[in-house]
């Protein structure tokens, strides 16, 4: 298998990883900071709690979206060999409106199955609104708005373990494993 590094500084072995964690596949970024490269996260969030997050004061800048797909982290977890995973993030709009593209970045960090343990790190908006029942919690660091020319298609994202991109849009309801889009 072929390896290259592109002027991003991204090491990628040609060919897909079909889900089995690399054993030297990253991504780092000019400040040395490095993710896992075979895998990303795509994830929908409320425009108003992405807001009110960047307005929380939380340990660490770590902020705690909530989903009850922990099988879908727990997967993750296992194919991430213990590196943070870029996650591309759309803000869902009321009535299932958004934009096509993910507008927001930051680095999955870890999973929080304790409410108690991720009630720190959880945007003012959605700690006021949370109900707590079935949900296990998603740690991110670095959130920020992506620049314009950053954002990214989610019909140009590809399933984790695929080949060809979604290539049609659709407003995921709930976060996806994806291939790392760079």
């Amino acid at each position: 298998m072929a390896r290259h590094i592109s002027a991003m500084g991204v090491l990628r072995s040609s060919g897909i990883s079909h889900g089995k964690p690399p054993s030297v596949l990253y991504v780092s970024d000019m400040e040395a900071n490095e993710t896992a490269a075979h895998i990303a996260l795509l994830a929908p969030v409320p425009l108003d709690i992405l807001e009110s997050a960047l307005e929380t004061g939380t340990p660490a800048g770590q902020i705690a979206f909530g989903t009850r797909d922990w099988s879908l982290f727990d997967k993750l977890d296992k194919s991430r060999a213990g590196m943070p995973v870029d996650a591309y993030i759309y803000a869902s709009h009321p009535g299932g409106s958004f934009e096509g593209k993910a507008t927001w970045h930051a680095r999955y960090v870890r999973l929080e199955p304790e409410r108690h343990k991720a009630k720190p790190y959880r945007p003012t908006l959605a700690a006021q609104t949370d109900n707590w029942e079935g949900e296990v919690y998603w740690i991110v660091e670095r959130l920020r708005r992506m620049e314009t020319n950053e954002r990214i298609s989610v019909t140009d994202f590809i399933a984790f373990g695929h080949a060809k991109p979604y290539g049609k849009s659709f407003p995921p309801h709930r976060p996806l494993l994806v291939e790392h889009p760079l």
